[in-house]
């Protein structure tokens, strides 16, 4: 599929109605569009995924999330979207229309589906009514697809661009460096998602999930009537849990919004103070102590996101001794495994040889011999197989085994590894290191506290007074945000109990004979679409590592120079456990894990490109992509690479807006061959426009 044109109509910048061609042409497959900082390139990726997706937008993006949440509804997040001089105009409407096409369409009745046909995309909303209108046009199909909302929803959904893949098609690559520092879990699920839809495999799990619920309905349809009402209580704690976690999220953006006035404040306030400060202060010294500052914050946080890391393992950590007993049961019974089998084929070998010797022809022609020679002729064979195969080897019987798959032993064992690494001494240092920059902080806050009290101009004097309310307020403010955020962790760790809970409620119901052979059979089905999933994933997942090795040699100049001694030399993608998605892990040429964490942020940059142009390569569907901030977080030598490597073959429609800081002229010219259109953003009396040409007359 392409999109051919996009028209915004009075959204947010966008007054009067602004239409762009971002079709490509021929080979050149980039349209490039140039805009300074405030002029509107957020917002043009914000209107496309909203146009599609509506209030969905929530479930694509952390930043649409909190766009949501800093209005405190998707109404008034969408009221507030109404061009400022709109509404002053007294026009309650704005929209967003996209225009694409070679549309594959759903084979209806007689009518064939191909990829030809053309779709219009629109999406419109009204402040006094907020109707939230969206309409779908399909040019020369006559056939009725739409009968409810939910079926636009879920032909976007299918045949244009599915949700779950949303995020791998609209993004700020400066922002997705985030990604990296997911944990385990998260990064499994934002994988799982998206490779389901792209592969084509989410069908077979939305049949698993319909699978499971119909086994449940089962269960609580057989349950009494004490196991009923307690399921339905386990019901309503998740539900309660859930509805406080959506209010506890909204109040930690709201928090965030706060804590991030109060830095911009805290921040205006030194400027002013570094400009006006005492002649006997020495000024360099004043901004000196600010940076200080402000860099012993930045270690903080750092180490506050390591600790966050590590807290993940901590349990692990405390429970080594308990892990490493595991870990030696598994290796013994293993070793036990491997004997049991060699012996069985031994004694299989020698009854083998037994039966062929005795009850076989030819036999003797003076007839059977007698049975105490059989034994004598039988003992000797088990000797003499013994001899040529050897003896048999004795097992130590294991009380128990663990019933693990292989890959919940590879995980256990990777888990094992990474916690002698990552020891109680790692964890220590962390502890002490984080203790060290606090009682810094303390130490240079209280130096600047008596540099600023030295100040003898009574403005200077209030403005220094002015910053340290607005500190204590900071700090309040930050306090208020951890305790919400603790709670909110708190009641998920409570669902994923309460859930827990729920599972073992079903499992314990009897059910009815009958009942029980549609388990059975559910459960069989269950069972074969999980392996046909996770079989596929696994084919997928070593084309996966080599395809984002390969993009990441390309473009890291680290890699691609080969200067640098142990830094990354392969990529592996493995399946989690339960099918809770993938995992990637990053190892340097010892074989030793590289954590992702480790990496600067514009190689997280680098690392999170190369993962999405893998997944992308593997899709069924190719979409066109929109970047904004192309090359935000990259040196000079990376910003080249990308250029020159990376966004020519990312799709064969690429949308990238980006500033004149990032692709100034002089880098125009890397991939001005590939570049099909190129437009700027031109904002007059905060109205923005699209223009033909790039920054400095280099016209399209």
């Amino acid at each position: 599929m392409k999109i051919n044109k996009i028209i915004l109509t009075n959204f947010r910048q966008y007054y009067g109605e602004n239409c762009i061609d971002v079709c490509p042409e021929n080979e050149r497959n980039i349209v490039l569009i140039g805009g300074k900082n405030g002029y509107g390139k957020t917002n043009f990726l914000l209107s496309l995924v909203w146009c599609l997706f509506g209030e969905d937008i929530a479930k694509i993006d952390e930043n649409f999330k909190h766009e949501i949440q800093k209005e405190g509804n998707y109404a008034k997040f969408l009221k507030n979207s109404l061009n400022w001089d709109a509404n002053k105009e007294r026009i309650n409407k704005f929209s967003v229309q996209i225009h694409m096409s070679d549309i594959e369409l759903p084979e209806i009745e007689s009518t064939q589906s191909n990829s030809n046909y053309k779709l219009i995309v629109k999406r419109e909303f009204d402040i006094n009514t907020t109707a939230d209108d969206f309409h779908i046009e399909i040019e020369n199909f006559d056939k009725q697809l739409f009968h409810t909302a939910e079926d636009k929803i879920h032909f976007i959904n299918d045949y244009v661009i599915p949700l779950e893949a949303a995020k791998f098609v609209f993004f700020d690559a400066e922002k997705i460096a985030s990604w990296a520092e997911l944990s385990t879990r998260e990064e499994g699920n934002v994988l799982n998602d998206a490779l389901g839809k792209i592969l084509g495999l989410d069908i077979y799990e939305s049949l698993i999930s319909d699978l499971n619920t119909y086994t449940d309905t089962l269960r609580k349809d057989s349950a009494n009537s004490q196991v009923r009402q307690q399921i339905i209580t386990t019901e309503k704690g998740v539900d309660l849990n859930t509805e406080k976690i959506d209010q506890l999220e909204t109040d930690i953006v709201f928090k965030e919004n706060e804590i991030s006035k109060f830095k911009s404040e805290i921040s205006s306030y030194e400027s002013f103070l570094i400009k006006n400060i005492s002649k006997n202060t020495s000024t360099s010294s004043l901004d000196e102590l600010y940076k200080k500052k402000d860099e012993l914050y930045r270690k903080q946080k750092d180490l506050e996101e390591k600790f966050n890391e590590l807290s993940e393992i901590i349990p692990f950590t405390i429970a080594a001794g308990k892990l490493e007993e595991v870990i030696e049961h598994l290796n013994k019974q293993d070793e036990d495994s491997i004997i049991k089998d060699k012996n069985r084929e031994l004694i299989e070998k020698n009854n083998e040889l037994i039966e062929r010797l005795f009850n076989n022809a030819p036999f003797p022609y003076d007839g059977d011999i007698s049975f105490s020679k059989k034994m004598f002729y039988a003992e000797k064979a088990k000797n003499i197989v013994e001899d040529i195969f050897g003896e048999s080897d004795k097992t130590e019987e294991v009380e128990f085994e663990h019933d693990f798959s292989k890959s919940e032993k590879d995980l256990l064992f990777h888990t094992y590894h990474y916690i002698r690494k990552q020891s109680k001494d790692v964890i220590a240092q962390t502890i002490d290191s984080f203790n060290s920059i606090k009682e810094d902080i303390y130490s240079t806050e209280k130096t600047i506290r008596n540099t600023e009290s030295n100040l003898e101009d009574e403005e200077v004097v209030e403005y220094s007074t002015k910053k340290s309310d607005a500190e204590r307020k900071l700090e309040k403010l930050v306090e208020e945000k951890g305790a919400l955020q603790n709670q909110r962790d708190s009641l998920k760790r409570d669902n994923e109990k309460l859930n827990q809970s729920l599972q073992v409620l079903l499992k314990r119901i009897s059910v009815s004979e009958q009942k029980k052979k549609k388990l059975d059979k559910a459960n069989y089905y269950i069972r074969a679409i999980e392996n046909f999933v996770s079989e596929q994933k696994k084919k997928k997942c070593s084309l996966l590592e080599q395809l984002i090795f390969d993009e990441m040699k390309k473009l890291m100049h680290k890699l691609n120079t080969g200067s640098y001694g142990n830094f990354i030399a392969a990529v592996k993608a493995e399946p989690l456990p339960g099918n809770d998605g993938l995992r990637i892990v990053l190892f340097n040429k010892e074989g030793e894990i590289r954590t992702k964490e480790s990496l600067s942020q514009g190689e997280k940059q680098i690392y999170i490109s190369s993962l999405i142009k893998a997944i992308l390569s593997l899709s069924i569907q190719e979409y066109p992509i929109f970047i904004d901030t192309p090359l935000g977080r990259l040196d000079d030598e990376h910003i080249k690479h990308t250029l020159l490597h990376y966004y020519p073959h990312l799709a064969s429609q690429v949308i990238l807006m980006a500033t004149n800081n990032e692709i100034p002229p002089s880098r125009y010219k890397l991939v001005k061959e590939n570049v099909a259109r190129a437009f700027l953003l031109e904002n007059i009396n905060n109205k923005t426009r699209f223009k033909q040409g790039y920054f400095q007359s280099y016209e399209n």
